[in-house]
């Protein structure tokens, strides 16, 4: 599909005295004949903070660009820009007004600094990338990928094609991304997780997917394929090492706690998130592959891999990443490690402005590097952009290394090398000049067939100085489409440099050559690179599913069985494992794959039965794997678990390993783990019901299997229990381990199966108090006695801690309490902490009765806690009174409302006092009572899981952020925890965060820490709700040395691996 239209020529020429007064009234700092630098304090906007010895300046600035985000170099230096128009706009009208745009700069005294501007392609919807190449400009913007072309030279595009279509999206800048040239002369992109759909000429469907994915196609847009894909929200660019790896960036990798990365993408890899279901789509040979940088929430963006050598030695293959939320640029130094790589992250560039929001960073030929700062107009979908600013429009940076730059003709402008014959550009194949080398490369692969012959006598080669030629030759020879080019490739193969052979491999499979399959399987079998067998398995995946081996199973047998021998290897890691395993199962070949279910080695047999379990036509059959029970090895035995579990019917077959299992005195963290989530997912079938049943009888069973049985029954989403559970947790309302007891309370107070027995649990005094309050979250929507409610109103004492008051309000706000009742609830308004005043209020619903509405209105006057109530549950609770009351009740309210806005106002003055803060006694502030902090947020491994986990919080977040959120949890919501309303066909309504769903009921955790589990069934509406389940006024528990040591503390909370370089 192709249309041609014109753009609107908007160029602008600006000499440099005129661009240099349009930067000095922005305030950006620029060295520029016949203007002033700007000192720090004339300058609001500080420039960012570079390492010692580099350097920092602005490259362009508004009017020249505005809203920059994306960006891509031509051959000639000039700078492609995919820029927003600085709207926040949803898919559907970026569809019918497109509004940004692709604008060309380029700087024409070669001095640096940008100075004339063009827009190159207008009325784009959201163009997120640019790659020139081959007189044409690539670009993802959704819904399609584009080519573009300026047929007559004069920097405005006249040709428009569709080269890929269609992709979903929403206008969050979580769509496609690209595109990007691959060593081997595909184009790739990213696309997040919207969805795609495909079509052939005809209209027939080719490929549709919900999922996540990195997509390559050939320059034509034909031939497009998935390279891997997962749950993850949004992958932003990708860069390829020398030997074509590709590492790249993507946004919430892992959801709870939100994870932002680098990864290292492989041929077929499934990756996270593992709270999506669109993971289904991809077939998986394990876990979910892990990320290779964890940086925390920071909202990574564009990123490059650094070619030159001019930053140092040190910095060549670097990686440089944009972090949006921190304001920063990372550095990642990447190291290989095994079959996939290891990194280590520092700052590279740091800007103190809350407004600079970088967004890509490329290498300019000259070896600086370019920072894109898109200024502060982007809001949709942000947390930490709350309010749009348009009218901060956003630069260009360029940072040096002093001394350096000094580059003769860094694009090879003065070399010839359309004229050049394939002998004399070979020649430069090692150019130190990274742009060279590309072109190099491209040029010998356009020569075709004339360039072979100077290609094959560069692979041949030899020592160690001159490997970087024999990898641009085997780039070059893999983009020559004639079967003449293959040889040479094979020969590169036994190339003494690992690298060569990865990218001579990589080559070889994506060409599907036959010939090359014996030497792949000796590297596979015998190379001592980890990364050179990975990458022959993969290979070797390919060309067997796509060129077959005289199209029989008994041909193609031998190396199938090689493939899952090779899984045996001793020290075998998780990227050359996958990469053996997804050969197999691309090539769904079960004849071949079946004997080795029999292999005398337990890790063949259970790479076998995973290959089986995940090719489209495995047809595994009880008969063959529950033989495979019968192993000591604990990696077959969970293998044949998860299989079996997935196979309905086929549990019973599984108790005799499930009760060896149970009966071992101690049950390690990673068998517990694989027992629990069988159990659980098999919970509907009688075998495994009677096992539990059974087990939990047994008077003999050990203390680490009764737990665990306990916590399964506990947590099954059965409404009435199976036979034998109900009895059995009665029963261990009387062990003696306070773990089994506390398990059963909550297990039956979940269901509200009240009994003698939990009845005298709960009068019980010589009980744990928590226990007893556990037992009473049964007695929901029940009277309550005067012994219970005093019992429980004395959990509300000031010295109770926090959590514990908590437990007792919800129990309170869940029972049916007389007018009188209520009224002495109301009396403890008075003291009641934040945590509990609002549950406190929701326990008098009797306020149409004078007295009770008589006393909540006097305690809530009095109460030192009433800032944390919300607004619209008090403006409820006021309209239900008779008219004599409300009038005291609107005065509350706005006490209230006015409280709010003077609270925004302190925060503001109170920041200024967060200083001197110690990390160590705000550490002891987070875990202790007083704050109850860790009671719903985990900081590492401790705390609760109700709220973000905070481990990387002091990364994404300023002081002024952090206090903001104590004080007023409302006014933002942390991505994945913002609380819905929902309402039930019984009238029942629920408010709280969605803490797990399934497709028979939805839970909702509230700001009492309850869990409620509701039917999907009994849903008859659903919202989101402007009210955070955090409890406003947390900050008023605390002094302000407290505060300040708390915040400290939360600062100091930052990604593990990330050390800090001195900047300057």
């Amino acid at each position: 599909m192709s249309l041609i239209s014109r753009s609107r020529d908007v160029e602008m020429n600006h000499s440099k005295l005129e661009i240099a007064a349009k930067v000095t009234v922005l305030a950006i700092a620029l060295l520029v004949p016949g203007a002033q630098r700007l000192n720090a304090a004339e300058n609001p906007r500080r420039l960012p903070r570079v390492p010692d010895g580099f350097t920092i300046e602005v490259a362009a600035a508004s009017p020249l660009v505005k809203h920059p985000m994306l960006a891509g170099f031509d051959h000639r230096g000039r700078l492609f820009i995919a820029a927003s128009s600085g709207k926040n706009i949803g898919s559907g009208d970026l569809l019918k007004d497109p509004p940004n745009l692709i604008r060309m700069i380029a700087d024409t005294d070669g001095d640096g600094v940008f100075d004339r501007s063009t827009v190159f392609a207008d009325k784009m919807t959201l163009p997120m990338g640019a790659l020139w190449h081959r007189g044409a400009l690539y670009v993802a913007s959704p819904p399609n990928i584009w080519r573009l072309r300026d047929l007559d030279d004069d920097g405005v595009a006249d040709e428009r094609t569709i080269l890929v279509d269609t992709f979903g999206f929403s206008g969050n800048a979580a769509s496609v991304h690209g595109c990007f040239l691959g060593p081997n002369g595909r184009l790739y992109w990213c696309d997040g997780r919207h969805g795609h759909e495909f079509r052939d000429k005809d209209g027939e469907l080719t490929s549709k997917g919900k999922a996540a994915r990195i997509f390559s196609c050939r320059l034509d847009g034909s031939d497009v394929r998935t390279w891997c894909g997962g749950g993850m929200d949004n992958p932003v660019e990708v860069d390829f090492l020398s030997t074509g790896e590709m590492i790249g960036s993507v946004n919430i990798f892992l959801g709870r706690p939100r994870v932002d990365c680098l990864v290292h993408w492989v041929d077929g890899g499934a990756y996270p998130r593992f709270d999506q279901a669109c993971v289904a789509e991809f077939p998986k040979t394990g876990p979910l592959m892990p990320p290779l940088a964890r940086m925390g929430h920071v909202a990574v963006s564009g990123m490059t891999r650094y070619r030159s050598t001019e930053f140092g030695p040190g910095f060549r293959g670097n990686i440089f990443t944009t972090l949006f939320n921190t304001h920063k640029v990372a550095r990642s130094v990447v190291v290989r490690d095994g079959g996939t790589f290891r990194t280590t992250e520092s700052d590279f560039l740091v800007s103190d402005d809350p407004d600079f929001h970088p967004t890509d960073v490329l290498e300019d030929a000259d070896g600086s590097l370019l920072v894109i700062d898109t200024g502060g107009w982007f809001r949709i979908g942000c947390p930490v952009s709350k309010v749009a600013k348009p009218d901060i429009h956003g630069a260009i940076y360029r940072v040096r290394r002093r001394g350096a730059h000094k580059v003769k003709d860094p694009r090879g402008r003065f070399l010839d090398a359309a004229r050049l014959t394939p002998a004399a550009l070979a020649r430069h194949l090692d150019d130190a000049r990274p742009v060279v080398r590309e072109r190099v490369i491209d040029r010998l692969a356009q020569a075709g067939s004339d360039a072979i012959g100077t290609l094959e006598s560069v692979v041949a080669e030899r020592g160690s100085e001159t490997y970087r030629r024999r990898l641009g030759a085997v780039w070059a020879l893999s983009r020559i489409e004639k079967d003449a080019a293959l040889v040479p490739l094979r020969t590169a193969l036994l190339d003494a440099s690992p690298e060569v052979r990865v990218a001579a491999s990589r080559s070889l499979g994506t060409r599907n050559d036959r010939a090359a399959v014996p030497r792949l399987a000796e590297l596979l079998a015998d190379d001592a690179s980890a990364a050179v067998r990975r990458q022959a398995a993969t290979s070797l995946g390919q060309i067997l599913q796509v060129a077959g081996i005289s199209g029989t199973s008994a041909a193609k047998s031998p190396t199938i069985a090689s493939l899952l021998v090779a899984s045996a290897r001793p020290g075998i890691d998780r990227f050359e494992e996958h990469a053996l395993l997804y050969a197999v199962i691309r090539n769904n070949d079960a004849v071949a794959t079946r004997p080795l279910l029999s292999d005398r080695r337990p890790t063949v047999r259970r790479a076998a039965l995973m290959a089986l379990d995940q090719m489209a036509d495995g047809k595994l059959t009880r008969e063959m794997v529950v033989p495979l029970l019968d192993t000591d090895d604990p990696g077959l035995q969970t293998a044949t678990l998860e299989v079996i579990g997935r196979h309905e019917g086929w549990a019973a077959e599984t108790r005799a390993l499930l009760e060896t299992w149970l009966a071992e005195k101690t049950i390690g963290t990673s068998r517990s783990s694989v027992v629990r989530g069988f159990l659980l997912s098999q919970q509907a079938d009688p075998a495994i019901q009677s096992l539990v049943a059974e087990r939990l009888a047994d008077k003999s069973l050990g203390l680490a299997a009764r737990r665990l049985l306990t916590e399964v029954v506990g947590r099954s989403s059965f409404e009435k229990l199976p036979a034998g559970w109900h009895e059995m947790l009665v029963a261990s309302l009387n062990h003696d381990d306070p773990v089994v007891r506390e398990g059963a309370v909550r297990a039956l107070a979940a269901r509200r199966l009240v009994g003698p027995e939990l009845e005298r649990l709960i009068d019980d005094e010589q009980q744990l108090s928590s226990l007893r309050i556990a037992g009473m979250q049964a007695l929901a929507d029940t009277p309550v006695g005067v012994t219970r409610l005093e019992f429980l109103l004395q959990q509300l004492d000031t010295g109770i801690p926090p959590l514990s008051r908590l437990a007792a309000a919800r129990v309170m706000a869940s029972v049916r309490l007389t007018n009188s009742q209520q009224v002495q609830v109301a009396a403890r308004f008075k003291t009641a902490g934040p945590l509990e005043l609002p549950v406190l209020l929701r326990a008098c619903p009797g306020i149409d009765d004078s007295r009770v509405a008589l006393a909540v209105l006097d305690g809530l006057e009095s109460a030192r806690a009433v800032d944390s109530l919300a607004a619209a549950d008090l403006l409820e609770s006021v309209q239900r009174m008779k008219e004599p009351f409300q009038k005291r009740g609107r005065k509350l309210l706005a006490r209230v409302d006015g409280k709010l806005a003077a609270q925004r106002a302190e925060l503001k003055d109170k920041v200024k006092e967060l200083v001197g803060g110690d990390v160590a006694r705000g550490r002891a502030i987070f875990f202790g009572k007083k704050a109850a902090c860790s009671g719903c947020h985990t900081v590492g491994d401790r705390g609760g899981r109700v709220g973000p986990a905070l481990s990387t919080i002091g990364d994404i977040r300023q002081p002024g952020d952090l206090l903001e959120s104590i004080a007023l949890p409302s006014a933002s919501f942390a991505r994945g925890f913002r609380s819905y309303t929902l309402a039930t066909q019984a009238g029942r309504v629920h408010t709280g965060v969605i803490s797990r769903e399934t497709t028979e009921a939805i839970w909702i955790k509230s700001a009492d820490l309850s869990e409620v589990r509701v039917p999907r069934s009994q849903v008859e509406a659903i919202r989101e709700s402007a009210v955070s389940i955090m409890p406003k006024g947390l900050d008023k528990l605390l002094s302000p040395a407290q505060l300040a040591d708390l915040i400290a503390f939360l600062r100091s909370c930052r990604a593990g691996s990330v050390t800090r370089t001195t900047t300057r």
